[in-house]
């Protein structure tokens, strides 16, 4: 848990005019006010040789002490921070500041457990001690306490605005999930730093995750216009268009993000959607590919299975499918996808067994609408009827439910059913704009009004 080191700053400074001085202090003074001098200096490890002699020859100076104990641990140098500050507390067993610097140590050792059990404390007998909040509720959230981090980070911001704890809480809050609360935090951390390109980011990050595109667009905008160079940026802005269905600039952005940087996963496995989007099948491979190259941990393995299929290569698709059910073994639309596939593949007992599954587990109206498909393979047209009945109560306004449940009435000889059906498909797809769909189902409608004459 490395949080920085204490800053020898003007505070500083301030703060060690105002310890008293006591009789131990007189014997090592012109050694102490030489060690101060080299701190403002700069010079820190002159300052912790004359500092450490001044302890030896004047063991009772809490001054000295702290001082030592202080400069250490600015240095890193653990075990002499450590030694030194036991020893001052001994001379002040109540010092808050020793206390603090005693806990802060133990945090820069990765000591999280000790450090988060002392901060606690400190606080909680000394709850205006400010200081102490940010980095107790920095190893609380290390720990995965993220409820009593992100207390603790809030009661630090109700004394006054902090960049950092600010920071920390939404990052916290994304953890959770929260991303309302997160948005919120970065929006305060923003009115302390309007500019900074990185919060902005995050920012639009967190509104992506909400499906507030615009309000993320506009976050990516601006953080381009501060740093045109940022990959990070340049990927949220796409993401942010392909959401809301700007398709070509979204791809136009995924790959400049990807000639920034070419191990930005996200925008490869974002390339890689819209290619599979487009139909462009092994270009969609290739990117998706890449993206699992750099983490085979990222959840594309569906995208995959989709562009393999695509292809044709209908083992590959099902092994994908196969792989991201491990991940998720109860998402649905995984379930679907190896549901399709192996009607595709022809093994229908196979899929039958997959829809039957899902259904058991969660009825909706796609798992309905695929079951119906798988029926109409094995010329189940009845119980493919009811199927898509099913899928339209739950409220299917799929042009695919309706075209294809008309060409089960047709088969079953219920022609004006049928009729009826292509009607609706066809106003569907002609509302989505979908020309090719349309035609196929004028095509057909004509074929039964002529079949009627």
């Amino acid at each position: 848990m490395q949080e920085g080191r204490p800053m020898q700053d003007a505070d500083f400074f301030q703060m060690i005019q105002s310890i008293p001085t006591s009789e131990a202090d007189l014997p090592i003074a012109p050694l102490l006010l030489q060690g101060i001098r080299k701190l403002e200096l700069g010079e820190e490890l002159q300052a912790m040789e004359i500092f450490a002699s001044a302890v030896k020859q004047s063991p009772g100076s809490f001054k000295a002490g702290y001082l030592l104990g202080r400069t250490a641990l600015s240095l890193e140098k653990f075990a002499e921070a450590d030694e030194a500050l036991q020893h001052t507390l001994e001379l002040d067993p109540e010092n808050i500041e020793v206390l603090y610097l005693i806990a802060h140590a133990h945090a820069q050792q990765d000591m999280v457990e000790e450090a988060a059990g002392e901060l606690l404390a400190i606080l909680e007998k000394y709850p205006d001690f400010i200081d102490a909040y940010y980095d107790c509720g920095v190893a609380l959230q290390l720990l995965g306490r993220y409820d009593e981090a992100i207390r603790i980070f809030e009661k630090r911001l109700e004394f006054s605005p902090d960049f950092d704890t600010a920071i920390m809480c939404a990052m916290t809050h994304e953890i959770l999930r929260d991303f309302e609360k997160a948005a919120d935090h970065y929006t305060q951390a923003l009115i302390l730093d309007p500019e900074n390109a990185m919060i902005i980011e995050n920012r639009g990050k967190t509104f992506l995750e909400m499906n507030r595109c615009e309000e993320a667009l506009q976050d990516f905008q601006y953080a381009l216009s501060l740093d045109p160079e940022s990959s990070d940026a340049l990927c949220g802005r796409g993401q942010a268009l392909f959401h809301l269905g700007n398709i070509e600039a979204s791809k136009k952005d995924f790959r400049l993000t990807v000639e920034l940087d070419s191990e930005n996963m996200i925008a490869w496995s974002m390339l890689g959607q819209v290619l599979l989007y487009e139909g462009a099948y092994q270009e969609a491979l290739a990117a998706l590919e890449k993206a699992l190259e750099l983490d085979p941990e990222l959840l594309v393995y569906d995208f995959r299975a989709n562009a393999k299929r695509g292809l044709g290569d209908l083992d590959g698709a099902l092994a994908d499918i196969v792989l991201a059910l491990e991940y998720e073994p109860e998402n649905t639309d995984y379930l679907i996808d190896k549901g399709a596939i192996l009607v595709e593949m022809e093994r229908l007992d196979d899929a039958m067994k997959v829809f039957n599954a899902l259904l058991k587990q969660e009825k909706t109206a796609e798992a309905y609408r695929f079951r119906g498909l798988a029926w109409m393979e094995m010329l189940e047209y009845e119980k493919a009827i009811d199927d898509f009945n099913a899928a339209e109560r739950l409220g299917a306004e799929n042009a695919d439910v309706f075209l294809r449940r008309g060409e089960a009435y047709y088969q079953l000889g219920e022609n004006e059913d049928a009729f009826a059906d292509f009607q609706k498909a066809q106003e569907l797809a002609e509302a989505e704009g979908d020309e090719e769909f349309v035609a196929k189902c004028t095509l057909l409608v004509e074929k039964l009004r002529a079949f009627g004459d």
